[in-house]
């Protein structure tokens, strides 16, 4: 490896770990209203996982981290962010997506990226949303990451976020939800190529729904 790769991959690890300050880990994307209704619960969290990964990650997140890695410029990126903004069915996951994006972009800025800070100020300014997967291929690619590696840094962060929400949640143990991220490791891969669609198609009923029914008492913002 060389000294710019292992550069790019601390940089992929630092942004991905849940001690970076980005909104994402502050949301259960709807797996707490899920297990307040019984939809979701110990026994089921590992296949809730691997759906909400290939329906939501692989199918909306993927390629937008990749297009807005591609993007020529902040205008650019701002048009993909827009087609994202369109794709979302239940608005309470909208939200969520733009709030995480934002936290996301207001830490990065502060650590002094370029791109996290034209597109901040392109957010505040009411231009965009800039939603968390948007914000990450841009980021990503400032940083200095491949397409490939900042495609596992966001899905890294992505089964990182929702195993966490489930330990938090009672759902499962930290052991638990770590065998049950190392089981996903070997289909994920295949996620990780540079897609040729960049159409962002979310599916992942449960949680959408789910999402639309906050629970009475809430651990995670909503």
């Amino acid at each position: 490896m060389s000294r710019a790769d292992a550069t790019a991959l601390l940089a992929a690890l630092q942004v991905a770990d849940t001690a970076f300050p980005s909104g994402g880990f502050a949301y259960s994307w709807g797996l707490e209203a899920a297990a307040a209704e019984g939809v979701v619960d110990r026994a089921s969290f590992g296949d809730w996982l691997e759906g909400e990964m290939a329906g939501r990650w692989t199918g909306f997140d993927r390629p937008l981290v990749a297009a807005a890695f591609r993007a020529a410029d902040a205008e650019a990126v701002l048009a993909i962010d827009l087609r994202a903004d369109r794709a979302f069915w239940a608005e309470t996951l909208r939200r969520q997506s733009a709030e995480a994006g934002q936290a996301f972009l207001a830490a990065a800025a502060r650590l002094g990226d370029p791109a996290a800070t034209a597109l901040r100020a392109a957010a505040l300014e009411g231009r965009g949303a800039v939603h968390l997967p948007v914000a990450q291929g841009a980021v990503f690619r400032s940083l200095g990451l491949s397409e490939t590696l900042a495609l596992a840094a966001s899905s890294h962060a992505a089964r990182q976020s929702l195993a966490g929400a489930a330990v938090r949640l009672g759902l499962a143990g930290a052991i638990e939800a770590q065998r049950t991220i190392a089981r996903l490791g070997p289909g994920m891969s295949a996620g990780l190529e540079p897609p040729t669609d960049m159409a962002p198609a979310p599916f992942a009923p449960l949680s959408e729904i789910a999402a639309l029914r906050p629970p009475e008492t809430r651990l995670f913002a909503n």
